[in-house]
């Protein structure tokens, strides 16, 4: 499903679905085999499948990798992946020595610090910061909680926290008809640790503040709590 690794199955479909509606066709499950083209010109794009796509344009997701080849061979450590390792105050384990960014594998507070890399420039200019207090021997902890948006369709997506290994979603509002608007809450033992909304603001973000300040919302709140009021009761 597209937006599958970052919101999920469920909430890839509705997308999937919105797409569908306006035309866009998928090939899912299969792969590009070959592109074909003419003096410079992409024509055909060849899948596994053996479908044929004429293509006038052709745009490749190709994802990222870490640029922290010139680290190798030096006292950083990195993990498997290459990323640099940090701590809470972004320090590498060589003295005065700090990273921030897309380059990081830094404990994430909402995630019960767990070691993890996003790459995205909200985390990246929080992390900055921290870097820079310590630097100047300002003793100060990365709090933040990963906030993410988009639009799609002329519709506003917003995502807060953390949600890689829920074991559970919880729907609100209304994800089947053309108004959509939905509010998506992702829970893991019994609490909720992120939350995607469709045009459903500012409840992300509601969610976003109650992530930060360690209150915990259960997974009794998210289903039984009034969606029309979690801007205040998630304080």
């Amino acid at each position: 499903m597209p937006y599958q690794n970052t919101l999920g199955r469920e909430v890839g479909k509705i997308t999937m679905m919105m797409l569908l509606e306006k035309g866009v066709r998928f090939y899912m499950n299969d792969q590009v085999m070959e592109i074909k083209g003419v003096n410079g010109q992409v024509k055909e794009v060849v899948l596994k499948s053996g479908n044929v796509i004429t293509a006038d344009v052709l745009i490749v997701g190709i994802g990222s990798i870490p640029n922290s080849e010139y680290l190798q061979g030096t006292k950083i450590k990195m993990n498997s992946k290459n990323f640099v390792v940090v701590d809470k105050f972004m320090r590498t384990n060589v003295p005065d020595v700090f990273c921030a960014g897309d380059l990081a594998s830094f404990p994430l507070a909402v995630a019960k610090n767990q070691l993890v890399n996003i790459g995205h420039w909200q985390m990246a200019q929080a992390q900055g910061r921290i870097a820079a207090l310590n630097m100047l021997k300002k003793t100060t902890e990365l709090t933040s909680v990963p906030y993410y948006w988009t639009v799609l369709l002329s519709r506003t997506i917003r995502y807060a926290g953390y949600g890689e290994g829920y074991t559970e979603l919880i729907m609100k509002g209304n994800y089947e008809f053309e108004e959509r608007k939905f509010l998506a809450l992702y829970i893991k033992n019994d609490e909720v640790i992120a939350a995607v909304g469709l045009n459903y603001d500012p409840v992300v973000s509601a969610v976003a503040e109650r992530l930060l300040s360690g209150k915990v919302i259960t997974k009794k709140e998210a289903q039984y709590g009034s969606s029309s009021d979690y801007s205040s009761c998630f304080f």
